[in-house]
Parts: structure tokens; C-alpha cells; sequence
């Protein structure tokens, strides 16, 4: 469903869905001046640091009954989130079977009260192609890592092993969940996991997603479909990180948890006041 100021605009005619995204792309890359992005000294991961820690700041004040991590790797992001969600139920989905069969192994997944499932989150539930890195530009690669995908990268200069793993929508997996929180960092598999999770979203206070404004991987979603999709859902872009040149975090938030909550309001005032000097 359209937010309220996307309802109001389009019923006075003054702005598209277009124009909307646009504003918000421009309302968070004006942040960028707060950072030394390029150069010796550059801050690019301090400001990844700043709106991690925005991100996490607003878990723990909204206290989803649900946290969900969609590319997790070994879980560190979510055995963080347990931190701060005693009563939640925590779930961290990873693709690989290599870093599954690994982390499953070096990790303490359930003393951290983390479910870690081996599942590539989709917009289809069964089985799919999962493309793991053997090689860039003729260099072997350590094969677990967390630049794996279902989707190849667009360049042509990467080599691949592809394994069929299980899929899962998230709509079919949490139905009839209560509220959640969402990390997707899917390697350009947003279009995927966002369109098989529609009812989910609608579900979600907040969320932090990994984007580009350039194709890295082939047909992905590029960031602007990514702000789309969160629109149609109720949540807001609220700020971005500058971690890569044109590959970056945003962080959504419904938007009557910020319109309603002063602690919300608070936490990312801090984050704008504090974010050069991180």
C-alpha cells in the first residue's frame, strides 16, 4: 500500500512515485558532505559503522517480536540483534553450503538463540541454482565468503560453481508472523526475496538493505526498485551509508513508528548530529 505522503501527493497531482523516489535519493545523498569519501583517510566504513548502529538504535526502541536476517553468512548480525530482542524469535537464513556446513559448525547458533537455516530466500519455494564464486578474472577465490549469489555478476569476469540449493519465500515461512525487523544483504537478489515477501513487509517496522545504482549482478534490482518496493509497503528510506562507490546500505522505517515516537525521532537525530564525528 502507498504511504500517506504518496497517497496525498498523487490525490493533488504534484508528484509521481518517480518523483518521490528521487527526492529521497537526493534527501540522503546530501549526507555524503559529512563524510571524506574519497582519498587518503577515506570514511566510507565509518559511515557503514554510524547507520548500523541507527539501525540497531531502532530495534531495540520498537522491540519487533521478530528478526529476520536474509544473507547471514556466520549470523553475527544476528546473535548482535539477540542483544537487544530478549524475547524474539531470531532467524538467520544462509545460502551457501559452504558457509552453512562451516559456521553450523564454528558457531553457537542456538546457545545465542539464533535459528540458522540453510535456505536461499526467493520469490519461489523449492529449489534453486546458487552461484559460488571459484575465481575473478582468472584469480581463485576463497569460496566462503559472502559474495555468492543466485544471481550472476554482470561483468563476465567471475567463475562460478553452481549447486541447487532450497528456496524459501518469506511469506510462506512467517505467515501469520507479528511484527519484524529485516537485514537483507542478498548480493543483488533484492528483486527475489522482496517479491516473495510482500506480506512480510507489510509486517516490518524496519529494515536495513543492501542496494546499487548500477547493475553488479544481471537483472537485479537497482535501488530505486528497492525504495519502490518499501514505498508500496508502508516504510520510508530514512538514511544511507556510502560503504562502496555505488553500493550501499539504506535504512527503512514505517512510517507511524516515526510520525508516533519520539525515541525514533531522537535516535536519528542523534545519528544526523553525531554522523561526521564517528
Amino acid at each position: 500500500m502507498p504511504s500517506l505522503i504518496e497517497r496525498t501527493a498523487r490525490k493533488l497531482g504534484l508528484v509521481t512515485k518517480s518523483d518521490l523516489i528521487t527526492m529521497h535519493e537526493i534527501s540522503m545523498i546530501s549526507t555524503s558532505g559529512l563524510y571524506q569519501l574519497w582519498g587518503k583517510g577515506s570514511q566510507r566504513k565509518a559511515s557503514n559503522k554510524a547507520l548500523v548502529e541507527l539501525f540497531f538504535g531502532i530495534v531495540k526502541i520498537l522491540q519487533p517480536s521478530l528478526f529476520i536476517e536474509a544473507g547471514a553468512k556466520k549470523a553475527d548480525t544476528s546473535v548482535r540483534a539477540r542483544q537487544f530482542l530478549q524475547k524474539a524469535r531470531i532467524v538467520a537464513f544462509e545460502a551457501s553450503p559452504d558457509n552453512f556446513a562451516a559456521y553450523s559448525k564454528s558457531e553457537p547458533h542456538a546457545e545465542n538463540g539464533v535459528e540458522y537455516l540453510h535456505y536461499a530466500l526467493s520469490d519461489k519455494e523449492g529449489t534453486i541454482e546458487f552461484n559460488i564464486r571459484t575465481a575473478v578474472a582468472g584469480e581463485a577465490v576463497w569460496v566462503n565468503s559472502g559474495a555468492n549469489s543466485i544471481l550472476p555478476r554482470a561483468n563476465g569476469s567471475t567463475e562460478y560453481k553452481t549447486v541447487s540449493v532450497p528456496s524459501k519465500r518469506l511469506d510462506d515461512f512467517f505467515a501469520g508472523s507479528g511484527s519484524c525487523a529485516l537485514w537483507v544483504d542478498v548480493e543483488g537478489a533484492s528483486k527475489q526475496v522482496l517479491t516473495g515477501a510482500k506480506e512480510t513487509l507489510k509486517k516490518a517496522l524496519v529494515a536495513i538493505v543492501e542496494v546499487e545504482d548500477y547493475e553488479v549482478w544481471a537483472g537485479q534490482w537497482k535501488a530505486r526498485q528497492v525504495i519502490e518496493a518499501f514505498l508500496d509497503a508502508g516504510l520510508v528510506p530514512i538514511a544511507r551509508d556510502f560503504e562502496y562507490k555505488g553500493q550501499y546500505n539504506v535504512v527503512f522505517l514505517r512510517q507511524d513508528a516515526f510520525t508516533g515516537n519520539r525515541d525514533i525521532r531522537q535516535n536519528i537525530e542523534f545519528f544526523y548530529s553525531t554522523l561526521v564525528k564517528r
